[in-house]
């Protein structure tokens, strides 16, 4: 199994329910490896030098590096099923286990920037537009996001990225697992109709909602205990 953190802050507020799935999968047999991609974790490099070029070695070398001659799993949380999917049209995965994941990289860029913006209004500093922010990432400069220092390559790279470019036939099964507040809601649109599209094009998906806190989020740290045990028990199918 190879597990893909999410982007940034969203790693850090995860890294202990993502850890949770290693050791469930561990403990069940499989090797797994969780790499933290370079500029990331205790990774070598700083944020401001990744490329998603960068990251696509990273990921493409984690695969090599796990010599087992069972079938891939791949999990992936958040912006991470972008590199994931990314990931499928280069390597045969016996499945993908998608958790809340971001549909396209323009999605996460614009989350980040609202961070940046709505630290600006907090500081009382020179007001800010995405659009303006957006161009000083396109002319080469970098931007303090959150504690993080994001360029315009990995910016643009990140755009580059979507769910629905995941080829037909790179992956036999999608999990995918929305995390809601409440029971009994179901899929977001756009997840829906990507879901939709997905089956449409002949990849099989297993689409569930289950209940849980946005741990990716929150000020605290948020638990969520089920989440392992669904993702194994999805796996074990």
């Amino acid at each position: 199994m190879l597990v893909v953190p999410p982007f940034a802050e969203e790693m850090n507020k995860s890294r202990h329910v993502l850890a949770a799935i290693v050791r469930a999968a561990a403990d069940a047999g499989s090797e797994v490896l969780m790499p933290d991609l370079y500029g990331t974790g205790d990774s070598e490099g700083d944020f401001g030098d990744a490329t998603i070029d960068i990251w696509r070695s990273d990921l493409d070398a984690a695969v090599a590096r796990m010599q087992s001659e069972s079938p891939l799993d791949v999990v992936a949380l958040r912006a991470g099923a972008l590199l994931a999917a990314d990931l499928a049209a280069r390597h045969a995965m016996r499945s993908l286990t998608l958790l809340q994941p971001v549909s396209e990289g323009r999605q996460q860029l614009t989350q980040m920037l609202r961070l940046r913006l709505a630290a600006g209004l907090m500081g009382g500093g020179e007001k800010e537009t995405a659009a303006q922010l957006r161009q000083r990432l396109a002319d080469g400069e970098f931007l303090e996001v959150a504690g993080y220092r994001l360029s315009g390559e990995l910016a643009s790279g990140m755009e580059s990225l979507a769910l629905l470019q995941m080829p037909a036939g790179a992956v036999e099964q999608v999990n995918w697992i929305e995390l809601a507040p409440q029971a009994d809601r179901p899929l977001m649109p756009v997840s829906q109709r990507i879901v939709d599209q997905w089956r449409a094009s002949g990849i099989a998906v297993n689409s569930t909602v289950m209940v849980c806190d946005q741990f990716w989020a929150t000020q605290e740290i948020a638990r969520c205990p089920a989440i392992a045990q669904r993702v194994m028990n999805l796996l074990g199918d």
